[in-house]
C-alpha cells in the first residue's frame, strides 16, 4: 500500500523534484521503514521566500473613476426623491411629466402594428 501511495505522488510532483520520493519507495522495496519527517506545528506548506517576496500588492485596475453618464459634462444631479407609492402602480409626479426631457411618457392608447415591418 505504501509502494502504491509513493508511486502515485510521484506521478504528481514536478519533474525533477522526486528525489525525497524515490529514496522513501527504495526503502519501501527493501522493507525498511520510513522516518517520519517533523513538521512545524500549525505549518503544513510553507511556500519559498522568492515567491513571497513577489506577492507584493498591484494595483492592476488603477484608481477608481466614477462615471454617471455617457454625454460629457452631462449636468444631470440624480434622481427624483423618494415618495410613497400608490398601491398598484408607480406614478411619477406632475412635475416630471411635464418635463418633455424627464424619459416619462404616457401612454394614451395600445399601438398594435398591422405589419410586421413595423415591429421594433
Amino acid at each position: 500500500e505504501a509502494r502504491l501511495t509513493l508511486d502515485k505522488a510521484g506521478v504528481w510532483r514536478p519533474e525533477g523534484r522526486t528525489a525525497i520520493l524515490d529514496v522513501a519507495l527504495e526503502r519501501v522495496q527493501d522493507g525498511l521503514f520510513l522516518e517520519p519527517m517533523q513538521v512545524p506545528l500549525r505549518e503544513f506548506f510553507r511556500p519559498r521566500k522568492k515567491e513571497v517576496e513577489q506577492l507584493d500588492s498591484k494595483d492592476f485596475l488603477g484608481k477608481p473613476k466614477v462615471i454617471s453618464s455617457i454625454i460629457p459634462n452631462d449636468e444631470y444631479i440624480g434622481f427624483e426623491p423618494l415618495r410613497p407609492q400608490k398601491q398598484g402602480f408607480y406614478e411619477p409626479s406632475a412635475d416630471a411629466l411635464r418635463d418633455s426631457e424627464s424619459g416619462y411618457c404616457r401612454v394614451l392608447s395600445h399601438y398594435y402594428p398591422k405589419d410586421s415591418e413595423k415591429l421594433a
